[in-house]
């Protein structure tokens, strides 16, 4: 199978049409030498059979007498022809009257017949006919052909037996003779095919090659052969078709290379944009954060500098509010810094002990303004158990989901949950605030994306808090998830694996 497929389609052709003439001759002369067989049979066999006739006509009368010294010479003049290998004379008691040439045993009954018949072996033939007294030549057949007439008086039967050699070497001489003919004609048969065949099979293959050449990137080929006008005109439709694929492929190189080129420009353009958008927001938000700290302070010394009386209540009362919106401002820019570090890959985890029943409290506490303000509650769970994680991160993760629950819930309640197991902390945050749509659930975690984005919309913020929270638990190696219902508040679910066997 191998060496077949490294012939090209001339060559597979060629062998196929050799095949196909060689298996038709030897069909041919197996047909031939059947039919030639068949019919010398035939003929030697009625030719002898007639032979055998004569010679049992010639013997009535030695028979009839027993006559021995007649019978055998009649039987040696049998036996002279070359072919005959045998002339045997039996009377009508199976017993032998005389016989001339070799001893050959034709294995049959010596029984009385009244027809002539013939027993074939593998080199001979062996003849055998009944001898009536005073039969015509033609034996039994032309006496009973006469009803009226008395049967003939049997008188014993001849045996002839003749040699095949002469008959098979005849037939070897004509398989050879034939062979050699039809092996004649097969070549001329077989290089006439050829000869045509390739005005058809040389163009194909010089297609191919060329084909292959330019599918190993090897282009500029072309095919150049002659022939009939269809001949001609496929290949110059070939070579056309090549030139308009290199003229594409030149085309499309250059498109790739310019499109290539443009790409690496925006490329460039876009990660200057970013550095300079970090730039900017770094410094803004840090320029921002200095006053921003310097107003915080001078209203927290304005506000335990006025007295608690009834004419101060307003004053008072301003100043809680500037400092709420004040620590609203430094969230803002705090979820901002915290955004601009992440993508930068700046954040670090530092991983700890940490008791986290302290932690949620703590968080608890930081949030307790923004609780009075919404006039929401909150539950906490009171479950002391410890893990390895980073604490600053735990610690953004859990004041941004309770800033996010207070946003949206008003005189309502917040619950936070946690507890331990195999996989780590799972971290809780209920509300039963407005909650969010389901085909919005997807969008929440998007940098700058909130469910209402107009500029009149009813809550604020940057759209930065959960974007924030996500990359925080992905950065501790964990998930979030949020279940939500429009008008039924929302459920964000936190998991944190234990590092304690983090190597």
């Amino acid at each position: 199978m191998n060496a077949l497929n490294q012939l090209d389609l001339r060559q597979r052709y060629n062998l196929i049409v050799f095949i196909t003439l060689g298996v038709a001759g030897c069909l041919l002369m197996l047909c031939l030498y059947l039919a030639i067989e068949n019919y010398a049979n035939e003929y030697t066999n009625h030719y002898w059979q007639e032979h055998t006739g004569i010679f049992a006509h010639s013997v009535e009368y030695s028979v009839t007498l027993g006559a021995k010294t007649k019978s055998e010479a009649i039987a040696n003049s049998f036996a002279a022809d070359k072919n005959v290998l045998k002339a045997a004379i039996y009377t009508n008691q199976q017993a032998l009257l005389a016989d001339s040439g070799n001893n050959v045993d034709c294995k049959t009954s010596k029984q009385a017949f009244t027809r002539p018949f013939v027993v074939e072996a593998n080199n001979h033939w062996c003849f055998y006919e009944p001898v009536y007294q005073d039969s015509p030549t033609g034996g039994y057949e032309q006496k009973s052909a006469d009803t009226k007439s008395t049967p003939p008086l049997y008188l014993g039967y001849v045996e002839l037996v003749v040699s095949k050699t002469e008959l098979t070497t005849l037939l070897h001489q004509i398989l050879a003779v034939s062979g050699i003919i039809v092996f004649v004609f097969l070549v001329i048969i077989f290089n006439g095919v050829k000869r045509f065949s390739g005005t058809f099979t040389q163009p194909l293959v010089e297609i191919i090659r060329e084909l292959d050449s330019f599918a190993h990137g090897n282009p500029g080929g072309r095919v150049s052969f002659s022939g009939s006008s269809e001949l001609t005109a496929m290949g110059e439709t070939f070579n056309d078709m090549l030139s308009r694929i290199e003229m594409n492929e030149r085309i499309l190189e250059q498109k790739i290379a310019d499109r290539t080129s443009e790409l690496k420009v925006a490329l460039a353009n876009s990660e200057a944009a970013n550095q300079y958008k970090t730039q900017i927001v770094a410094t803004v938000s840090h320029e921002m954060k200095t006053p921003l700290h310097i107003i915080q302070n001078c209203l927290a010394t304005s506000l335990e500098a006025l007295p608690e009386t009834s004419e101060n209540e307003l004053m008072r009362e301003f100043h809680q509010r500037a400092l709420m919106r004040t620590a609203d401002l430094n969230n803002l820019i705090n979820n901002i810094l915290l955004q601009g570090k992440l993508e930068a890959k700046s954040v670090a985890v530092k991983l700890m002990p940490l008791d986290i029943l302290p932690l949620m409290q703590a968080c608890a506490d930081k949030i307790s303004p923004y609780l009075l303000r919404k006039n929401n509650g909150l539950k906490l769970r009171d479950k002391e158990c410890s893990i390895i994680s980073d604490a600053e991160l735990l610690s953004h993760i859990v004041n941004n989901l309770l800033s996010n629950a207070c946003k949206f819930t008003v005189d309502g309640e917040i619950t936070l949950d946690w507890w331990l197991d195999e996989s780590g902390l799972t971290l809780q945050v209920a509300d039963t605030g407005c909650g969010i749509p389901e085909q919005f659930h997807d969008k929440i975690f998007d940098s700058f994306w909130q469910v209402d984005m107009s500029m009149s919309r009813k809550y604020g913020g940057t759209g930065l808090g959960l974007t924030v929270t996500k990359q925080f638990v992905e950065l501790l190696g964990g998930d979030i998830s949020v279940a939500s219902c429009e008008g039924k508040g929302s459920v964000f679910m936190v998991k944190i694996p234990n590092c304690m066997f983090r190597k």
